[in-house]
């Protein structure tokens, strides 16, 4: 919701009411998937925040991207990021870690693989549609964290984080929606 804000003020991006609906109901699903009022709200209060916090700052880096997505290769994105994600981990320490054990570093190596993957994803994805639905469809995330949480760590979510992903599903089923009677409209006009 928040780049859809972003791209609408700053790159002049329309914001057809079905795809606010969409933005209002994920923002309400992914608000009840961080279940605030649940019994472990006292100590994810501050996760919350950070959470939040960083939606806001991938909010600006998003419409960012997305302001220049035609000017430079995605991959130029893909680049930066890398080269400053080791900056940061190298001067926050984080090198002694990685190598603690050798799953510790396998498991590290297949996750940033992975990330840099959907980091090539998310430029390219910024390039081909509008700020505000990219960051829409990418809130799939939230429900498929729980799916994985699920079968991987055993993790059990709550009635009220299984609601919220649902309405996830539901707004980014939305914005599928959207996208494919758009096209098939400029199909028929074309």
């Amino acid at each position: 919701m928040i780049v859809l804000l972003f791209g609408s003020i700053a790159l002049h991006e329309p914001v057809h009411p079905r795809i606010g609906l969409a933005a209002f109901i994920s923002l309400l699903g992914a608000i009840m998937v961080t279940d605030p009022f649940g019994q472990e709200a006292a100590t994810s209060v501050f996760g919350v925040i950070l959470g939040f916090s960083a939606a806001t700052i991938g909010a600006l880096s998003y419409t960012t991207l997305r302001a220049i997505a035609n000017q430079v290769s995605f991959m130029a994105s893909v680049l930066s990021f890398g080269v400053f994600s080791i900056l940061v981990g190298l001067l926050a320490g984080g090198v002694g870690d990685l190598f603690k054990s050798a799953y510790i570093t396998w498991v590290a190596v297949v996750a940033e693989f992975l990330a840099v993957c959907a980091q090539c994803s998310i430029a390219k994805g910024y390039e081909l549609c509008t700020a505000g639905k990219g960051a829409l469809v990418r809130n799939i995330e939230l429900p498929l964290a729980y799916v994985f949480g699920v079968v991987f760590l055993a993790e059990v979510p709550n009635v009220v984080s299984v609601a919220g992903g649902v309405l996830v599903l539901v707004a980014t089923l939305i914005i599928g929606h959207d996208a494919i009677e758009n096209e098939r409209q400029q199909e028929l006009a074309g």
